[in-house]
């Protein structure tokens, strides 16, 4: 019945993984919140313009932050109702697909629009893009200019898309407009396979120019470069629309018409007298983090704003229908497992030789033949059956045997070390294929070290305790002994007093001493099965007593007085070694803290580490260095008592 609740809680939290997690992969938003600009020359007026397409109302709910500092808003306006004008080019996609189902005559139409909608004072360029870029109008306010220039737009026959091409010379015209704020609108069909420029270098271009981004994809299937085109606009602001037919692209230029007005600009009194300051803008749920140095004006991506609106979940590849639905399998299977893992651990069957060992007790009650196996079907048996046989063939079988039972674990080796092995391959493969090579090995070390690790904190953890009980142990025993017990009795009258772990053990050694064993050779392989040298001292005093004969009531005192004193020692040194081991605890885990600090806070910065073959060299090297020294370390202030 428990390996059935198990098996039914795996499937539920699978089902759920599986059903979730494409709610969690779509866009959990319209909205868009971007901070365009900072102007903090004056520091009693400070001016936030910022990009909002939520709606007029939901500015009711405007709140600013000065390092985390709440800022009373002096006021608000429209940016159509400031000074502040726009300077907007045009880039179009001119690529052969751009013949079909008319879809270059209804971008015609979108950019009339554009131009129509201009505006006194704002100006805009024409750009398109084949196998090269052509400037087909510079930046002007003349409207007639435009709309020829849109009017001669026609795509070749068999042109390629030279898209990241445009975009830097997109940025290039932006570079001489002054105070009018920067914008590019790209009109894609596709991805680029004509650039002699790749898209980290057409990011920068974009992003030196302080232009916000903003898409219109004219595929049916998402199929632009969205994962390039979404890294520019995530950096600098803007947002992505879908176009396929020819309604579509008609609504596609109006929600950039009503986004590029959607510009507000937000006055408050700063209190900051130096330096750079964090600011944060937020309407509603949706939240836009940005800075400046006091005195100074901020455009675009020189704001280094983190925008924190929802996002696609996952990697690229998981947005595809195919590949999107094996890795949700996969993820919901996992899950599942996991679950089944902790279910059957919380359930703690007695397996093994405790099973076995159990009628034995006293008021032990007959178990069912079931042996507890996680490897419940054919094909696992034979699998857990393969990796036994070559794990004892390699002679760890029985060093993992021993692992488990200082932790107290109710795993079978062999199964224990399949599971293992077939987790760690699994989350590495996935790691490895979604994240890159560094990522992948970083996370392939994780998973392949933390099992042994955590096993071994239980196994400590169960030894320190075992040992801080052993003096209240044989005190308990001697007074047994007195009082006219004899060893057997005794040891079976204090496994019902001590805590466990003593008390399991003493209780197993009553149990294997009904079998037939002898008390002492029951004791002595607690003691190596505990690694408790103390143990192996009273269980050698207590063999030498009965062979020889003496008061072992009077030599289990003195020997629990000797452990009190060497556990005594053993306190003093720890807390002579205190500060040694939290400086290696510190030293070992201030890298990776510092290094996850700037992976977050700047990307960017960090992508030559893993992206290159030399910073991938060096992240190598680092991480061998420092756990050599962080073992280096360890092995300095572990003293042995």
């Amino acid at each position: 019945m428990r390996t059935r609740v198990a098996i039914a809680g795996a499937l539920l939290v699978g089902l759920a993984a599986i059903t979730l997690a494409p709610a969690a992969s779509a866009q959990g938003s319209d909205t868009t919140l971007a901070v365009r600009a900072i102007d903090s020359t004056d520091s009693s007026a400070v001016r936030l313009t910022f990009l909002w397409t939520g709606g007029d109302k939901a500015l009711e709910t405007l709140k600013i932050r000065e390092d985390g500092q709440s800022k009373k808003v002096d006021g608000l306006t429209s940016m159509q109702k400031t000074e502040q004008r726009m300077a907007t080019v045009a880039l179009v996609d001119l690529s052969a697909s751009m013949n079909n189902d008319g879809a270059l005559t209804e971008v015609k139409k979108g950019l009339r629009s554009l131009v129509d909608d201009m505006g006194d004072g704002n100006r805009m360029a024409i750009v398109s893009y084949s196998d090269k870029v052509v400037v087909d109008s510079v930046m002007t306010a003349n409207t007639g200019q435009l709309t020829a220039a849109i009017d001669e737009l026609s795509a070749p026959a068999d042109g390629k898309a030279a898209m990241y091409d445009g975009l830097k010379r997109s940025s290039l015209l932006l570079g001489d407009v002054g105070d009018l704020q920067p914008n590019i609108v790209l009109v894609t069909d596709g991805g680029d396979d004509g650039s002699s420029a790749p898209a980290d270098e057409a990011r920068g271009a974009v992003i030196s120019s302080g232009a916000a981004l903003f898409a219109v994809d004219l595929t049916h299937d998402g199929g632009a470069d969205t994962g390039a085109i979404n890294a520019i606009i995530d950096r600098t602001g803007g947002a992505m629309y879908q176009g396929a037919d020819a309604a579509g692209i008609a609504t596609a230029f109006e929600q950039v018409q009503v986004a590029m007005k959607s510009q507000f600009v937000a006055t408050y009194a700063s209190t900051a007298e130096r330096g750079s300051v964090d600011v944060s803008v937020s309407i509603g749920t949706e939240t836009s983090a940005a800075s400046y140095v006091v005195g100074s004006k901020a455009m675009g991506a020189a704001t280094e704003q983190i925008v924190t609106t929802p996002k696609a979940f996952g990697p690229e590849w998981l947005r595809g229908k195919t590949a999107a639905a094996v890795g949700l399998l996969m993820v919901g299977l996992a899950v599942g497992l996991g679950v089944y893992a902790l279910a059957s651990l919380a359930t703690k069957n007695e397996t093994g030789l405790s099973a076995v060992l159990q009628p034995y007790e006293e008021g032990g009650p007959v178990l069912d033949e079931h042996d507890g196996s996680f490897a419940q079907t054919a094909l696992l048996q034979r699998a857990v059956e393969i990796t036994e046989d070559f794990a004892e063939r390699q002679g760890f079988l029985e060093k993992i045997e021993r692992m488990l039972e200082r932790a107290d674990l109710p795993l079978r080796a062999a199964e224990a070390l399949f599971f293992y092995l077939a987790a760690v391959v699994i989350f590495a493969a996935l790691a490895f294929f979604t994240l890159g090579f560094v990522p992948g090995l970083l996370i392939t070390l994780v998973l392949g070290m933390a099992p042994p690790a955590v096993v071994n904190f239980l196994a400590g953890r169960r030894q320190k305790k075992f040992v801080s009980l052993l003096p209240d142990t044989l005190n308990l025993l001697s007074g047994s002994l007195r009082a006219g017990y004899s060893l057997m009795q005794g040891i079976e009258a204090v496994s019902q007093e001590v805590e466990d772990p003593m008390g399991k053990e003493l209780r197993r050694v009553v149990s294997e001493a009904r079998l037939g064993r002898e008390p002492e050779d029951a004791m002595d392989s607690v003691a190596e099965r505990m690694e408790s040298p103390d143990f192996g001292w009273a269980v050698m005093a207590i063999r030498i007593q009965r062979e020889v004969g003496g008061n072992l009531s009077e030599l289990l005192l003195t020997v629990a007085d000797t452990m009190v004193h060497r556990e005594r020692l053993r306190r003093d040194v720890s807390a002579l070694t205190a500060e040694g081991k939290i400086s290696a605890i510190i030293l070992g885990l201030l890298p990776i803290g510092l290094g996850l600090f700037m992976w977050l806070s700047n990307p960017t910065y960090m992508e030559p580490l893993g992206s290159t073959g030399l910073g991938q060299a060096f992240l190598l090297l680092s991480v061998v260095s420092a756990g050599a020294g962080f073992l280096w370390m360890k092995k300095i202030i572990n003293v042995e008592i």
